[in-house]
């Protein structure tokens, strides 16, 4: 499927999902009403215009289920639209006997009961509709823009209720838009649209990054312990240049001479290596190395 977007893959699956029946059929074509639905004055119709057209096709299928013949109900025309084919849909007001309800928006979430599944089937029609996701190797962003801010603010809460999982309302120039960031967030709300080879895809990414970010990390300690050390060494090698100037090596006790012997004879060795070579314990070539350091320092 070269050249077709991750968020458009995701709501490719999403399309070819079985359609739902009784309360999931009613939530999903819901979802799709309050997502892209407007109430068209002149025929009393609801119409739509969905730009990806795997879910322009599902939500044909959805009136017809709901009609049980869909053709007196419902029209369908394409056009192109800022250089995109868009399907415009109408369907009559009569398909759905609440419609002023919902087009409202006051209280369509009642009907859910905080039902998981019924809230899933919603949110699949919403998705398709209004919905969109960002290709989760780059980023993770999953979104819904629409003009009802209200509704929104509800289904955040909503969700946030039912699932667990937190989202922000924020106001756009021309609409609205709720939406989550985090990879967990997600990933549950792809599971709970039925959205699992997608989210399968998700969790992999996860997976992959978070063992870079493992790989990265320990490569990060191991290049900070070495950079550190190597300053150590360097003022060691200071110390005990100034100590032989000042003083000359034959004036330390012969167990710090040999270490600043052995330092200045071996700089890229580290503590351990010194301690093997002297047959010595690392700490004592360390405690070794700070009392030259001291005298060092004592020195004008």
């Amino acid at each position: 499927m070269k050249g077709v977007s991750f968020s458009e893959k995701v709501k490719e699956e999403l399309a070819s999902l079985s359609i739902p029946t009784g309360r999931e059929l009613d939530a999903e074509l819901l979802g799709f009403i309050k997502g892209k639905g407007s109430f068209n004055i002149s025929s009393g119709g609801i119409r739509l215009s969905l730009s990806s057209l795997a879910a322009a096709r599902r939500f044909v299928e959805i009136v017809k289920r709901i009609d049980g013949s869909g053709s007196e109900y419902l029209s369908v025309s394409t056009r192109n639209l800022d250089k995109k084919r868009r399907v415009e849909i109408e369907i009559s007001k009569d398909v759905i006997p609440n419609w002023r309800d919902i087009m409202n928006s006051e209280n369509i979430f009642n009907r859910f009961e905080k039902d998981p599944v019924v809230l899933g089937a919603f949110l699949r029609g919403l998705f398709l509709a209004s919905g969109s996701m960002t290709d989760p190797r780059k980023h993770y962003h999953l979104e819904i823009v629409t003009f009802d801010m209200d509704m929104l603010k509800k289904l955040s809460k909503l969700i946030e209720e039912v699932f667990g999982i937190p989202g922000k309302v924020v106001k756009l120039r021309y609409s609205n838009r709720l939406y989550y960031k985090r990879s967990s967030s997600i990933l549950e709300l792809l599971h709970v649209m039925g959205a699992l080879r997608s989210a399968a895809v998700v969790e992999r990414v996860i997976v992959e990054k978070e063992a870079k970010g493992d790989t990265n990390r320990s490569f990060n300690f191991i290049t900070a312990n070495a950079m550190r050390s190597a300053a150590s060494i360097v003022k060691q090698i200071e110390a005990i240049r100034k100590i032989e100037r000042k003083l000359g090596m034959d004036s330390l006790p012969e167990d710090l001479r040999r270490v600043a012997q052995a330092r200045l004879e071996n700089e890229e060795l580290s503590l351990r290596e010194l301690g093997e070579m002297l047959n010595m314990s690392k700490m004592k070539v360390y405690t070794r190395l700070k009392k030259l350091l001291r005298i060092a320092e004592g020195l004008e």
